[in-house]
């Protein structure tokens, strides 16, 4: 199982290096060999930067996203926003980043991240794209 930060996602969308990694995971999410999870907040995230470069590709790329399986987590998991507070509280990074660390580390899974350094001082099983 894996947990997908913004930027993985990012990177996979604008066809950058390290694009085959993630989509390798979506497609085994889509066939059902693996779950995978993006929170909420990262899904804004996501959103939001696309948006800033075209709305309409912005509601296809979510469309298309949500056609690979991944489950989409809510805010109202109290153990995962509680601790992204502390993640955040604790360490230097960004809120969206606190959120996909205490989702990946909730639901005991690895974190797909990109080109963040961020990550490097917090404590969770990750695959890096790139």
């Amino acid at each position: 199982m894996v947990v997908f930060d913004t930027g993985a996602l990012l990177i996979f969308y604008l066809g950058e290096e390290g694009a085959d990694v993630v989509e390798d995971l979506l497609i085994r999410i889509q066939n059902k060999a693996t779950k995978g999870f993006l929170n909420i907040i990262n899904l804004t995230e996501f959103y939001y930067i696309i948006y800033r470069r075209d709305a309409a590709i912005a509601e296809e790329k979510v469309r298309n996203l949500r056609a690979y399986g991944i489950e989409i987590v809510p805010l109202s998991d109290n153990s995962i926003w509680k601790e992204a507070g502390r993640i955040k509280g604790e360490h230097a990074i960004s809120l969206a980043d606190a959120f996909a660390v205490a989702t990946a580390l909730v639901k005991n899974d690895n974190l797909v991240v990109g080109r963040d350094d961020d990550y490097e001082t917090v404590n969770v099983p990750k695959i890096k794209v790139r």
